[in-house]
């Protein structure tokens, strides 16, 4: 009864976070991109940049292996892990493409709004720990 009860609650919490996890507003962390992602609760998606709305649509997502793959409209795939979004933003020589021309990097990386702020805190934080 005990096995039973435990491999349920593991089921559910393991569903419970993998569907719910991904809504939120996301931003790059590279300087020079200023590329933003809203995932709403539907699956429908916005990227933009600055106030220009670039792509949108729904965002189908899938599960292999315990990675979570995000699959948006024109060919734009990318992995979720932690809080981040990393996508391959340019192919190479053999294989050329662009998604995002205004992002010159070639893997960009969207991390939760809320994921920022602290991380931006932790480090002001730390810089004003060194400076004393």
């Amino acid at each position: 009864m005990i096995r039973l009860l435990l491999l349920l609650i593991f089921f559910l919490t393991s569903n419970f976070s993998y569907s719910q996890n991904i809504r939120g507003i996301y931003n790059s962390i590279e300087p020079k991109c200023k590329l933003n992602l809203k995932i709403d609760n539907d699956n429908s998606f916005v990227f933009s940049i600055g106030k220009i709305k670039n792509k949108k649509g729904i965002v189908n997502i899938s599960k292999e292996d315990k990675v979570i793959y995000l699959d948006f409209s024109d060919g734009i795939g990318a992995m979720f892990s932690n809080d981040t979004i990393s996508i391959q933003n340019s192919g190479n020589s053999m294989n050329p493409y662009v998604h995002f021309k205004e992002c010159n990097d070639m893997y960009i990386h969207l991390v939760k709004k809320n994921k920022v702020l602290v991380n931006k805190k932790y480090l002001i934080r730390c810089s004003k720990k060194n400076i004393e």
